[in-house]
């Protein structure tokens, strides 16, 4: 049996509507009915969730859902490489871009400190909600905050590194 199949007969077991389930593990509706039909699967976090409000094992839930068990498996830091290969892929063009344009790393520095600062307090913030809410995984407007905070971090430096280089060649040229 599915674990969509299994949230199913609990909810109905307790007369709960896919509404009601929600609204106690602070999810939408939504994301109950793609459950149960299959479509996605609850993330470890939600699993947890539901193994509380049922009052079940977490056994008795994913047990025979082979789709499930190999998700759960996947390490949790495939965001945390996503960040990394994307703000470092935005850092390095932009980096290339303003020096072609002739801004100096001093400026760069300045021009990112205050976004990088708003950006750092909106996504502590983000994540204090997260916690709140008891949904634990990283939500796509979380990771993309990341992203451009890691990208604006990394700029100064990736364009201190592109003129060393350029020294580089220069020198042995």
């Amino acid at each position: 049996m599915t674990i969509g199949e299994q949230i199913k007969i609990q909810r109905e077991s307790r007369g709960w509507s896919q509404q009601v389930l929600a609204e106690r593990l602070k999810i939408s509706r939504q994301s109950i009915s793609t459950w149960e039909q299959g479509t996605t699967l609850p993330s470890f976090a939600n699993v947890l969730l539901l193994s509380d409000t049922f009052n079940v094992t977490i056994d008795e839930l994913i047990r025979g859902d082979d789709r499930l068990v190999k998700t759960l498996k996947r390490p949790v830091t495939a965001p945390l490489g996503l960040i990394a290969v994307c703000g470092l892929g935005i850092a390095i063009p932009l980096a290339i871009g303003m020096l072609s344009l002739g801004v100096s790393v001093a400026t760069m520095t300045d021009w990112v400190q205050t976004p990088v600062l708003v950006g750092v307090l909106v996504l502590m913030g983000l994540i204090y909600r997260q916690q709140r809410q008891r949904s634990a995984p990283l939500t796509r407007v979380v990771i993309g905050l990341a992203i451009v905070i890691l990208a604006l971090l990394l700029l100064p430096q990736m364009a201190d590194v592109l003129i060393g280089f350029g020294d580089g060649l220069r020198t042995q040229g």
